[in-house]
């Protein structure tokens, strides 16, 4: 019985395979699933003829398929334990079972606190130009060439891993070399490739704290020309095990912050190292290092194309459930705008008439900004579109309902302002809760001007039923100026805020404009204000008048 094995840390998986064609990738159709983002839907498919004719092909995958480093196009014929690079993820068909064939590790251990046998060489010494009688190798240009190649192609790392360890195991004579990975100051380091010329030799290595600590805080070249005859490594069991007879390793470098180790050891008596083997292990090592930052830079802007893409979807969807037409109403003129200081946020708002005429208006702005806030304030929106198709609707019954379902199914702290009123236009009424939100402005037509106070705290923040119905009678030409904190504070470069007051002596300027225009204009003033400083918050507002 052969078995496919994800070998990948985190994502370890078995599948017995039988004869038969199985498609490999992230869709839930394939045979074998990867769930990683690095592998394409329909990355690759097996075609197990029997045990010992296996094919694989790549089904145009974005990052590739590689068998034992080398990327493959179109169908190739693969041997038991090959390793298989699918993207980001290796796996391999094998006889063995699971706990055989896992990722090669790497332990640090505290036995060794000093070096004696060491050779250490500050990196920027390593780096100097290699001597001519090491140059005249011709291995050498051939290699780093090959290595320079890889600087400006594209691939997976794992795929980039692979290609490097073979190329240096062709210029120095080596029965282990691996790649760690590493982060300066944390002093922990993990496999991230690694080759081994024998199965007899130990894949799994063990590492002296005093060595990691040099590479990485010292930021040395070490080599350990005579390991058997330094007493404090000799008498570790694991040299002893292995027979190791050198050693060498480099720090890896993007800029002057080290990624990783390159690490490489020998037991054969024949191949002590020196520093003519460390120099050109540095050398190797820093056009390694350049090529893992530019892997690294080019996976950060993959994922941060795929969280645009994410967000331009969400800010889409989010637009779409904002009301397309608002109803139209005879004696009465209504409008609303909103702009987002991000693709997404959390400010929301709603206009909608019921059957028997009269019309609801909702502002609210969930507690945070981004995508959090936006999911929340779909949320609030869809729960009050449910409650106000129903009959007998009303405004203080919905708030308690939807505070109580933000408190029950949402975080602690996940909390929103909000405005909600219903116009009876017959009896010329507004009943209103005003839960915790930006009290609005009644601008009415003999010029006074009144705030529709808070009657209670946000919804979602506590268990309490605190809000009251307030109600109002609309006169001829008087607004109703609904607005969210984005407005009043905005800040200048001055540090100042645009304030309450300023708007409110603002719209009383501009009363005599539609709603529309009044939006608009209060907008401008807002852009004006600020000028370059970046808007830290979403604005909202909605405008009702009644017409004389």
């Amino acid at each position: 019985m052969i078995n496919f094995f994800i070998l990948s840390a985190g994502k370890h998986k078995k599948w017995p395979l039988q004869r038969g064609k199985y498609t490999i990738g992230r869709s839930p159709q394939c045979e074998l699933i990867i769930e990683d983002e690095t592998v394409s839907r329909k990355h690759a498919q097996l075609d197990v003829i029997d045990e010992q004719t296996i094919n694989l092909t790549d089904l145009g995958s974005h990052n590739g398929t590689a068998v034992d480093g080398h990327r493959i196009d179109g169908t190739v014929q693969i041997q038991l334990d090959d390793i298989i690079t699918f993207g980001g993820i290796e796996a391999k068909i094998s006889r063995d079972e699971f706990s055989d064939i896992l990722h090669s590790s790497v332990h640090i251990t505290d036995s060794v606190d000093g070096l004696v046998n060491v050779t250490r060489l500050p990196i920027k010494e390593a780096l100097q130009p290699l001597p001519s009688k090491i140059l005249e190798n011709p291995k050498l240009f051939k290699a780093f060439s090959e290595l320079g190649k890889m600087l400006i192609l594209s691939g997976p790392a794992e795929e980039m891993y692979g290609q490097a360890l073979e190329l240096f195991k062709d210029l120095i004579p080596v029965e282990r070399i691996a790649i760690f990975s590493a982060e300066e100051q944390k002093e922990e380091i993990a496999v991230a490739a690694s080759y081994t010329s024998d199965r007899r030799h130990s894949d799994s290595f063990n590492i002296s704290r005093t060595v990691v600590h040099e590479l990485l805080n010292q930021k040395n070249a070490l080599l350990l020309s005579d390991i058997q005859r330094d007493r404090k490594f000799a008498a570790q069991k694991s040299i002893i095990e292995s027979r190791i007879k050198s050693a060498m390793a480099v720090p890896l470098f993007d800029e002057d912050k080290i990624t990783g180790i390159l690490y490489a050891d020998t037991t054969n008596p024949m191949h002590h190292y020196n520093e003519d083997h460390l120099r050109v292990m540095a050398t190797f090592g820093n056009i390694l290092g350049a090529k893992i930052a530019n892997c690294n830079l080019l996976k950060e802007r993959q994922a941060k194309q795929v969280l645009e893409s994410e967000l331009e979807t969400a800010s889409q969807i989010q637009e779409q459930l904002l009301p397309k037409e608002l109803p139209h109403l005879a004696n009465y003129s209504f409008h609303a705008f909103q702009i987002q200081c991000k693709q997404v946020g959390g400010d929301l708002y709603d206009i909608a008439k019921f059957e028997d005429g009269r019309i609801l208006f909702l502002v609210a702005d969930v507690c945070g900004k981004g995508m959090g806030a936006a999911l929340l304030a779909s949320n609030i929106l869809a729960g009050f579109r449910i409650l106000h198709n129903a009959k007998d609707f009303h405004p203080l019954d919905a708030v308690r309902r939807m505070s109580k379902q933000l408190l029950t199914f949402s975080r602690p702290g996940d909390f929103a302002t909000l405005f909600i009123g219903v116009l009876d236009p017959s009896a010329h009424t507004f009943r209103y809760v005003n839960a915790g939100h930006n009290p609005p402005l009644i601008l009415r037509d003999a010029g006074s001007v009144d705030y529709l106070e808070s009657s209670g705290v946000p919804i979602g923040m506590l268990d309490h039923d605190i809000w009251k119905e307030e109600s109002l009678e609309f006169g001829t030409g008087d607004y109703l100026f609904i607005f969210t904190d984005g407005i009043p504070e905005a800040i200048n470069c001055q540090d100042e805020q645009f304030s309450d007051e300023r708007l409110e002596e603002f719209v009383q300027q501009c009363r005599n404009q539609s709603p529309k225009e009044l939006t608009e204009l209060v907008m401008n003033e807002v852009r004006k204000f600020i000028g370059d400083v970046p808007r830290s918050d979403d604005i909202t507002m909605v405008v009702l008048h009644r017409e004389k």
